[in-house]
């Protein structure tokens, strides 16, 4: 198949050194708080390393894969984990799945300028309410709607965000976590968890969705590796603090996140 859009040369020291130290960096932020990190990987893989925008995305999913990976098995390990919401994994894996595939489809054919900008406005909604949580020490309601519908509800949500997760190249947690937080009342340690079950079929659909659409070359995947492998560690690290966290924390720490997320999906 011919690769339709590939970065202009391979990568030297400089660039394996730069995706290690980023790869690292947002690895941690990520474990700490559940979500894959792509919002922040993407500025890193056009700027930096000088990656096509869709190059960049295909490349996010791979590293997602592992950063997500990493983050879930630590959690997981560490007993941050609740049985009674296996439910809504399993149902917004499987709209996350189908979603992702469609949103890695549809990236030739999408105004991107559209999306980022519907995206943005979702993430600065979201970091707000994430902030005022945590200072007004909000406690959310109950789940909104009972079984089977909570579940259906939940599956259409992550069909959705998956849209989002495979055209944009991110894991999709920054959205996936308010929406278990205010609507199906997890606690956010327990919210990045299940998030990270449903993002991690959603990344690796969409990982390889773009492979077989041929953007991810040789040259891209060792880049991966550099970034991946760091991340790895960096979100081992990251879930390690999770259980000394307070909810107040982690809340302000998401909240900022989202704005950080909005600037940088709105930024041309």
């Amino acid at each position: 198949m011919k690769k339709k859009t590939d970065p202009t040369r391979a990568p030297v020291l400089r660039d394996f050194l730069i995706a290690a130290f980023f790869g690292f960096l947002i690895g941690f932020v990520a474990g700490m708080l559940g979500v894959g990190g792509g919002e922040f990987r993407i500025p890193v893989l056009i700027c930096m390393l000088g990656f096509p925008v869709v190059v960049a995305a295909a490349a996010n999913l791979v590293i997602g894969v592992l950063t997500v990976a990493a983050s879930l098995l630590t959690r997981l390990a560490l007993g941050i984990f609740d049985s009674s919401g296996l439910g809504l994994i399993i149902a917004m894996s499987i709209g996350s799945v189908f979603g992702a595939y469609a949103g890695a489809a549809i990236t030739d054919r999408v105004s991107e300028r559209r999306l980022k900008y519907a995206v943005g406005i979702l993430l600065f909604a979201l970091g707000l309410k994430m902030i005022q949580g945590a200072l007004f020490h909000e406690v959310p309601y109950g789940q909104i709607l009972s079984f089977p519908v909570d579940l259906l509800l939940a599956a259409t949500l992550a069909g959705l965000i998956g849209v989002v997760c495979g055209a944009l190249g991110v894991a999709g947690g920054e959205l996936r976590i308010p929406v278990l937080i205010y609507l199906f009342s997890q606690p956010i340690k327990t919210a990045g968890t299940t998030s990270l079950a449903a993002s991690l079929p959603t990344v690796a659909t969409g990982a390889l969705k773009h492979r077989r659409m041929g953007h991810l070359s040789r040259n891209v995947l060792y880049v991966c590796l550099a970034m991946g492998i760091p991340s790895i560690l960096g979100a081992y690290i990251g879930a390690t603090f999770v259980p000394g966290a307070t909810e107040f924390f982690l809340k302000m720490l998401l909240g900022v996140v989202l704005l950080l997320a909005m600037v940088r999906v709105v930024k041309p």
